[in-house]
């Protein structure tokens, strides 16, 4: 019976060894003389655990992209206005505020003006980022009018939508 109870034992101090071993070694502990971990000796571990959340933004288009009408008259005065301002709202989880990449699509205009921001912001037609600081606050709601420079060689005519808009974290 004392030799049953030797094996047993020792199979179960094999196998806490087995399991423990990783979280014994991860934390520098040794094992005494074949004895149980030292790790298991008062029954509980501490595990430090830390997280970083990392910054993000997310851009959401409260309104329909419009499509654009030019007239004869607007290629005339060189200008094009959209018919309504866009309806933009930016959540982000940065303290620092967010940034906002404009991209051009279409090579029917030089440049595009935007108001709606802390000042008034021109862009070349291949675009830009527009930067927009904050203190604690997680989000902010844009109305942009957007006026396009035309190109010598615009016609009158409809056309799509030629921004692209995406926001990033500062």
């Amino acid at each position: 019976m004392q030799a049953s109870r030797y094996h047993t034992a020792r199979r179960a101090t094999s196998l806490a060894r087995k399991r423990l071993a990783p979280w014994c070694a991860f934390g520098g502990l040794v094992w005494a003389c074949g004895s149980a971990p030292l790790c298991a000796a008062d029954g509980h571990a501490t595990l430090m655990v830390s997280a970083q959340v990392l910054p993000s933004a997310r851009l959401r288009m409260a309104s329909d992209l419009p499509q654009l009408q030019i007239s004869a008259a607007d290629v005339a005065l060189g200008y094009a206005d959209a018919p309504r301002p866009l309806l933009l709202r930016v959540d982000s989880n940065s303290r620092a505020g967010f940034a906002l990449d404009v991209a051009a699509l279409s090579p029917w205009f030089t440049a595009v003006t935007l108001q709606g921001f802390d000042s008034e912001v021109l862009l070349d037609a291949p675009g830009g980022t527009v930067v927009q600081r904050w203190l604690n606050v997680r989000s902010r709601s844009l109305e942009l009018r957007v006026r396009f420079k035309l190109a010598a060689t615009a016609q009158p005519g409809s056309y799509a939508w030629p921004l692209r808009f995406a926001a990033r974290p500062l």
